[in-house]
């Protein structure tokens, strides 16, 4: 029968049941197009800003600013600088005074490194030598197959670099404050209370000290006592890691970067990167899984000095990078609030929680300053819209959580799913190392993108990536399982 004849007889066999059954269609078309229509307003009430509020420019009192940042870490300062730069009267509070340390793994990954040269900064740090950026860089699999590789050449840019948080952190500090925020150094938090009828937070230091803002922006960190104390934060952070800087001269690492995937310990994993002056940051990260005889997998947190110290002699491939000789200054341990863990939001009235204290941290990497910085930034361009407006109402603080999300939240997700995967088949991470083998850089560059948050998780799910990926699987497991060709080269030693 002709295509024409099939269609015709297709259409006149559907006008016949409309024919035959008006009231049934009309019912269907009627309730789909209040469904829809339903749908279209609510999804306008959810992403409705107002345009107008009781508190337009000119309204602050004197001696108050538009905003207050507890915190001057890296979301904090970020977000203090693009405010202070579209001349919004901020204050940018610290209990520390900079510089500071803070224990962290030091990778700054892509986007935060387009912040920083944005602010100015990256070249501060270039200038005094404080970054190093990573050329040759790879990954070592649960079973022992490795891959170093470099990936600049394929990206056209390095992925990531490291700088030690002494010196970034008051570097961005600083340049919010040379951009015009009020830097209160040794200002130590210990209340803020919001007067709903003025519309203001009091934020009180440790010494008496008050100051008052339009807008509170809650950046201290994984453990947010501010955050907890006004209960949006419910529990403690659950990730934790370790760092120990390594004296350059004294180790045998020739790379820029690498990750270590032991089985025992997944889907936590162990690095190293390479600092200027060839010092090096050791640092062992566990991270939680949603299932598991622990917390992080068969490990828990009491593990974690073991672990740390163990591989440093016993671990085939960290213990051979690091050397015999290699001086380590003692482990420092930091907690780490993954993919938004314990928080009830991160908006409501006059008030934004942003960085480490939200639990912008990716679930599957433990990487957080790339998010710290890009959702400092979204907090700022919220604060600079609400300001214009007048709105500082939770209807208009949503647009940060919105913003924050299509930055970086949606990859969360999958991230939590990938750390469970990565724990119940480490087979994986084997397949991907195999594959980075066979197809040399392009692969391991695929693998930066989307592990320094160039492209989202979802990456590799797409057909150019996830069919080489399958296949290797299905080799490993003929490799492994079946024919058990390939050794076990990841062993401790005794």
């Amino acid at each position: 029968m002709p295509a024409l004849d099939v269609a015709t007889a297709a259409l006149e066999s559907a006008q016949k049941y409309v024919e035959e059954n008006k009231q049934t269609v009309t019912i269907a078309a009627g309730a789909t197009a209040a469904a829809l229509v339903a749908a279209y307003a609510w999804r306008r009430a959810a992403t409705y800003v107002p345009t107008s509020g009781k508190y337009p420019v000119g309204t602050l009192p004197a001696g108050a600013y538009d905003a207050v940042i507890v915190g001057a870490g890296p979301s904090g300062s970020v977000c203090g600088h693009y405010l202070a730069k579209a001349g919004v009267k901020v204050a940018l509070l610290d209990k520390e005074k900079f510089p500071r340390d803070k224990y962290c793994g030091d990778a700054v990954c892509t986007p935060a490194i387009s912040i920083l040269e944005d602010m100015g900064v990256m070249q501060e740090l270039k200038d005094n030598n404080e970054a190093h950026f990573a050329d040759a860089g790879g990954f070592v699999s649960p079973d022992g197959t490795s891959y170093i590789g470099a990936s600049v050449h394929k990206l056209g840019r390095a992925a990531c670099c490291a700088v030690k948080r002494i010196n970034m952190d008051v570097r961005i500090a600083r340049c919010a404050q040379r951009s015009g925020a009020d830097f209160k150094e040794g200002f130590d938090v210990v209340a803020a209370s919001f007067n709903k009828d003025a519309g203001l937070w009091t934020v009180t230091s440790a010494d008496g000290t008050k100051v008052t803002g339009r807008c509170l922006i809650v950046a201290d960190g994984a453990t947010s006592k501010l955050a907890t104390k006004l209960g949006y934060c419910t529990e403690p952070p659950k990730g934790v890691c370790s760092r120990a800087f390594v004296e350059g001269g004294t180790h045998k690492t020739n790379f820029d970067g690498v990750c270590f995937y032991p089985k025992w310990s997944l889907p936590g994993y162990a690095a190293i990167f390479r600092h200027p002056n060839d010092e090096l940051n050791y640092c062992y990260y566990l991270i939680p899984t949603s299932g598991g005889k622990e917390v992080f997998g068969d490990v828990s947190e009491a593990d974690l000095m073991r672990l740390h110290n163990d591989a440093i002699t016993k671990d085939p491939f960290i213990s051979a990078a690091l050397g015999p000789n290699a001086k380590l200054e003692r482990m420092r341990v930091a907690p780490l609030r993954l993919g938004g863990q314990g928080l009830t939001t991160t908006v409501d009235d006059h008030m934004l929680i942003i960085g480490d204290a939200a639990g912008h941290i990716d679930p599957l990497t433990g990487e957080g300053i790339h998010t710290a910085m890009m959702g400092g930034k979204a907090a700022a361009e919220t604060v600079i819209d609400m300001r214009a407006t007048g709105d500082w109402s939770k209807q208009s603080c949503k647009a940060y959580a919105r913003r924050w999300h299509k930055a970086f939240g949606h990859d969360f997700f999958m991230s939590q799913k990938m750390a469970d995967y990565i724990y119940k088949y480490p087979i994986l991470l084997d397949a991907c190392a195999s594959e980075m083998q066979r197809k040399g850089d392009t692969m391991m560059a695929k693998w930066a993108e989307v592990m320094t948050c160039i492209q989202p998780k979802t990456y590799f799910l797409q057909p150019h990536v996830a069919i080489p990926l399958g296949i290797s699987v299905i080799r490993e497991i003929f490799a492994q399982k079946i024919f058990r060709t390939k050794p076990d080269r990841y062993q401790m030693k005794a």
